[in-house]
């Protein structure tokens, strides 16, 4: 019985502890940890399935970084009014990538901020990945709305619905 009143404590100590931990961190990070972080499921994908995908918005602006279909990812890139960001590894990107992306990996983002504080904060981006199997892209599109690019689109279907269609990529075997 005894032990297990010291258990109840504990437990109950290490809740207050990350409570507290919770409300300072809040309180000091400057869009603090996404309590106002908004989640929608939005319709299907530009191949006619349903995939679920989000809208994110870290900051809790109206602006929310949102999926992009693979129609108007390719419009954007035609008329170059976006700038692509791939969120793959290296490697990847190297073997196979959208022509004029930038391999911005979501491990390495902040290895670019200098990169990142250069660009124009109003500038329209579209991130990808591998496809519906990769969150990376979301991960970037969510920390790029929180460095404050007010125009961010993640592409869903990524690298593998881009190359499928035809559109232009530069590859490596």
């Amino acid at each position: 019985m005894i032990q297990m009143n010291k258990t109840m404590r504990d437990l109950l100590t290490l809740l207050a502890l990350s409570t507290v931990l919770g409300i300072s961190a809040q309180a000091v990070l400057p869009n603090g940890i996404g309590l106002k972080t908004e989640i929608t499921i939005v319709g299907d994908d530009s191949t006619g399935v349903a995939v679920p995908s989000v809208s994110i918005n870290p900051s809790g602006d109206d602006a929310a970084a949102s999926n992009i279909s693979l129609i108007n990812a390719h419009s954007a890139y035609e008329t170059n009014s976006a700038l692509f960001f791939d969120a793959r590894n290296p490697e990847d990107y190297k073997s196979g990538h959208i022509r004029r992306a930038i391999n911005l990996p979501v491990h390495a983002f902040l290895d670019s901020l200098a990169y990142l504080e250069s660009l124009n904060p109003d500038r329209h981006i579209i991130t990808y990945c591998d496809g519906e199997d990769c969150n990376a892209s979301i991960d970037l599109a969510a920390d790029l709305k929180m460095m404050g690019f007010s125009q961010v689109n993640f592409f869903f279907g990524g690298w593998q619905e881009w190359r499928d269609a035809g559109y232009p990529v530069v590859s490596h075997p």
